[in-house]
């Protein structure tokens, strides 16, 4: 199960609607790097991802990735 805290809700919304400007089939795909998570465009999720709505966002979620995902000041994804 993974939750979005408002500041990272907010923070892949910002990029998921940039992105659409471009791709209008653009989504957020959040992966794991290391001990951080990464956001990454994708038009499609990959079989194992878990899709999380909220509002108009939707997120791609990697399979591994658990937990409550918060954004810091610099917008950097974490998950605990």
């Amino acid at each position: 199960m993974v939750e979005l805290t408002p500041r990272a809700r907010d923070a892949l919304l910002t990029s998921q609607t940039a992105a659409r400007r471009f791709d209008p089939d653009a989504h957020v795909r959040l992966t794991r790097d290391g001990d951080a998570i990464r956001a990454v465009l994708a038009s499609q999720p990959e079989p194992d991802d878990v899709i999380v709505e909220v509002g108009a966002l939707r997120v791609f979620v990697a399979a591994g990735i658990t937990g409550t995902v918060d954004a810091s000041e610099h917008n950097e994804l974490t998950a605990g």
